[in-house]
């Protein structure tokens, strides 16, 4: 059985739920076993990578279009996988007991007070999303949130006297208030790609960029300034690698 493949689109149709005890998948609307579809010695990865990623496992089995068993649910989250979407890739089996790749492993980023205040200049009102403001320090940036009802309201526009955010606030602001302001920072996910040769060239000189096209673990994390950081590793160079439509995500 080979250590990988160029595969990383293989065809998963349907849905799947897990049973962890046996190791057993069941899907729905899957073609396990047919041409151009889950094989013995695949990896099914769990979930989607917009939404909630469950991890990785390697295929040892097939019964039928609609069933088949992993070797270990080692690689996976832990959490209950029922009507899941899917997909299928020939990324390179030691991956899924690596435990930096481990859906587990992933985290979001957390909002950290920056120790930065501003006073309120003028009254407002729950249901806004405008409040003018005197920010004490100027570090605050686009991205960062206000402290309000106990929620972290993310600010989308910063200007000379007022700051704009992307929801309106549920408790309201007086006159001489005090404001906290935060930052979301740290958060990590770490990720196996495949990427083809027109995928380095289009990373160039973005920060996405790549050294080689093949089996690439990508790593994403929030440093403290709020920048998006972005490191990868080439696991297995190669070319003449089939990938999806998957795209690279910050920690969410």
């Amino acid at each position: 059985m080979a250590l990988w493949g160029n595969n990383d689109a293989v065809g998963s149709l349907g849905t799947v739920s897990l049973n962890y005890s046996t190791g057993v998948v069941t899907g729905s609307g899957t073609t396990f076993g047919q041409v151009g579809a889950a094989a013995t010695g695949d990896i099914i990865r769990f979930g989607d990578r917009a939404g909630t990623y469950f991890g990785d496992a390697v295929i040892v089995a097939i019964a039928s279009t609609t069933q088949l068993t992993i070797g270990s649910t080692a690689g996976l989250s832990g959490a209950s996988i029922a009507s899941t979407a899917f997909s299928v890739s020939q990324l390179p089996k030691y991956t899924v007991l690596d435990s930096s790749f481990r859906a587990g492993n992933r985290t979001a980023p957390t909002a950290t007070s920056l120790g930065v205040t501003g006073t309120a200049t003028t009254n407002a009102g729950i249901g806004t999303n405008i409040i003018p403001v005197v920010i004490g320090n100027k570090n605050v940036i686009v991205g960062d949130t206000l402290l309000n009802g106990g929620n972290d309201l993310v600010i989308t526009a910063i200007g000379a006297a007022t700051i704009t955010l992307g929801s309106t606030i549920s408790s309201g602001i007086s006159t001489g208030a005090t404001l906290t302001f935060k930052r979301y920072i740290d958060g990590y996910d770490r990720y196996v790609y495949g990427a083809a040769g027109g995928a380095t060239a289009a990373a160039e000189n973005t920060r996405y960029d790549l050294t080689h096209g093949g089996w690439v673990g990508v790593t994403t994390y929030i440093d403290q300034h709020g920048n998006l950081r972005v490191k990868s590793e080439t696991l297995v160079a190669m070319s003449g690698i089939t990938t999806g439509n998957t795209p690279l995500y910050p920690p969410a």
